[in-house]
């Protein structure tokens, strides 16, 4: 028998599972489960690095209004991404998170404190 709270759980599951498939095809996300995370068998459908991006652009309040810790953060990201393009090292999905998430912190905190020096000259 299937309980309620499950049934709702699995909609839930299930229309998260379908947005971001779609967001992954409009930021065309190579979606490749090597470098993907899953969630009860199921693979989340957007990488590792572009679930990072997407969750640190939808938390507006921790971006970095620190121009050299913002720096610091999109730094960190193109190192990963890059060293990892020209097969010095390979990068794991955690690393990859962690600097995709940082990086759209960084790159938030940058983009309003531009914004915020543009609106007030």
């Amino acid at each position: 028998m299937v309980s309620g709270s499950s049934v709702l759980v699995s909609i839930v599951h299930e229309g998260v599972q379908q947005g971001l498939w779609r967001l992954g095809l409009v930021i065309h996300c190579h979606q490749r489960p090597e470098r993907s995370f899953f969630l009860r068998g199921r693979q989340l459908p957007i990488c590792a690095r572009c679930f990072g991006l997407t969750l640190g652009a939808a938390s507006v309040p921790l971006y970095s209004h620190s121009q050299y810790l913002a720096l610091a953060m999109i730094a960190a990201m193109l190192v990963d991404g890059v060293t990892q393009a020209l097969r010095l090292r390979e990068s794991n999905n955690l690393l990859r998170f962690t600097t995709g998430f940082g990086f759209a912190i960084g790159l938030g905190g940058l983009l309003t404190v531009a914004l915020h020096r543009l609106w007030n000259t």
